[in-house]
């Protein structure tokens, strides 16, 4: 598996600390990059997401991380509007783009 250097030859050049790593398919890796590496970092603050989250825009995030590109209200999956791949509330989005 390549040991405490496995992952640093592999992505983010760090050394592990204290020996614990993340296996994925057999390769060893930080938290964030195991994250990375199977898709579940938050698109809003780009940490891992390791409990509830909104999967929106083909994107995750944590729920407190999903939020209008403009006001930065706190939205719920489905009360959203879309444009340029940033969601908006209702409010928002029809006061820039109606």
């Amino acid at each position: 598996m390549g040991g405490i250097l496995g992952h640093a030859l592999l992505d983010c050049r760090q050394p592990f600390f204290g020996g614990s790593f993340f296996d994925h398919e057999g390769l060893p890796y930080c938290e964030t990059h195991y994250h990375a590496k199977r898709g579940s970092l938050c698109a809003g603050c780009s940490k891992p997401i390791t409990g509830r989250c909104i999967t929106a825009m083909f994107k995750k995030f944590h729920p407190e991380h999903f939020v209008c590109a403009f006001c930065l209200k706190q939205l719920n999956k489905g009360t959203f509007k879309e444009q340029n791949d940033k969601p908006y509330c209702h409010q928002c989005f029809d006061k820039l783009f109606g």
